[in-house]
């Protein structure tokens, strides 16, 4: 039996074509392009024997000397991300006439049926105050048949997000008491600098979240030829937080926000 195959989409969530396979070629989400970690330990030269009060006594150095200080931090790029919408009543009709209601646009799976839109220009990237992405640059998705073969269509991790630093530091000292019973005092610090990473995580850059999210759409049927309408400016509710930088997370072993921890550990 004669068949015609024009689009699907892949295990990852991506669009694919089999006419033109390297449409949707792209970064994978959530890989920076340069990244740097760097972590390590520090003796203070501070004490008896060393470079500042080498001559203290004994008591002063048991409070003052023999302090050691370790940190980590990080510093990377942004990451990208996927712009797209979510349908509210795709069910049974779907854009396309896909007849499929889990159709994702991330790649994650996380709200379905989701879609990408088209790109009107190429100011998506425009930075204005604290929002990065352009809402304007973006119109409704496709309806038609070419809803994955549109070259208008936005591809995969179009948006480059925000690039993000962070520092712990720790201080910390061995008091020996005896030979054997050791206490060691000291404080670690995450995030010492109080330094937003705004570096959105899973959670709020992908299909579960708010920040490529550019709203929900409704769709229309002609009543005359049963045929989808485009998506119009009525049948649209945009995100007011699509591309803002509003909240600070968790990466790289550095806390989102500064915190102070003190620490006595006992070794006999």
């Amino acid at each position: 039996m004669p068949f015609s195959l024009r689009a699907c989409v892949n295990s990852a969530g991506a669009r694919l074509s089999v006419i033109t396979p390297d449409s949707d070629y792209g970064t994978d989400g959530y890989v920076s392009k340069h990244r740097v970690v760097a972590y390590g330990l520090y003796d203070l030269p501070v004490g008896r024997g060393r470079q500042y009060g080498s001559s203290m006594s004994r008591w002063a150095d048991f409070f003052v000397g023999g302090w050691q200080t370790s940190f980590n931090m990080f510093a990377k790029m942004g990451t990208g991300f996927t712009p797209f919408s979510i349908c509210d009543d795709c069910n049974p009709i779907e854009p396309g006439n896909i007849g499929i209601s889990s159709v994702d646009a991330v790649g994650d799976f996380n709200s379905e049926p989701s879609y990408r839109p088209t790109v009107l220009n190429n100011t998506y990237n425009q930075h204005v105050g604290g929002v990065i992405f352009n809402a304007a640059a973006f119109g409704p998705p496709s309806v038609a048949a070419d809803v994955f073969s549109n070259p208008n269509v936005a591809k995969r991790n179009l948006l480059w997000g925000p690039g993000t630093w962070g520092a712990n530091l720790g201080v910390h000292k061995d008091f020996h008491a005896t030979e054997r019973l050791v206490f060691q005092l000291g404080a670690d610090v995450d995030n010492i600098f109080n330094h937003p990473l705004l570096s959105p995580d899973a959670n709020v850059g992908g299909g579960g979240g708010t920040f490529a999210l550019l709203g929900d759409f409704n769709i229309r049927v002609d009543q005359t030829t049963g045929k989808l309408l485009p998506v119009a400016a009525s049948d649209i509710i945009p995100n007011p937080f699509f591309g803002r930088l509003i909240n600070s997370f968790t990466q790289e072993g550095i806390d989102s926000r500064r915190t102070i921890r003190l620490r006595v550990r006992i070794t006999f």
